[in-house]
């Protein structure tokens, strides 16, 4: 399955390259969004590397939260019983602040908070 067509990765690379966004915080943008299941990936940089393309961004499964990177090609293969993982094809850009998700607005909150 093609999850981002090569229109978007260039666009991608070119405009959010990895570390792009770095000290952006809850203002990164969100560049595309995948799911699985409980399971959302919300991207906010990626590049070509090594005939792949990797992203970077906010895993989230349930409750639980974490940055990293994710390959490309892994995400295409992933098949659950069944199931793939889809690009969300209804989400525009937007900084992570503005998505419309509470469990991750609360993890947000966690690291930039007023308080923190």
């Amino acid at each position: 399955m093609t999850l981002l067509t090569n229109k978007m990765k260039e666009e991608i690379s070119k405009d959010y390259p990895l570390y792009s966004q770095d000290g952006k915080g809850e203002n990164a943008t969100c560049v595309a969004k995948f799911f699985l299941g409980s399971c959302t990936w919300y991207i906010t940089e990626g590049n070509f590397e090594d005939g792949d393309f990797i992203m970077f961004g906010i895993f989230a499964n349930g409750d639980e939260h974490e940055y990293g990177y994710v390959s490309l090609k892994e995400m295409e293969s992933v098949n659950v019983k069944g199931f793939e993982i889809e690009r969300d094809l209804h989400f525009d850009r937007q900084p992570l602040k503005e998505i419309k998700d509470s469990s991750l607005q609360n993890y947000l909150s966690r690291f930039y908070g007023e308080n923190n």
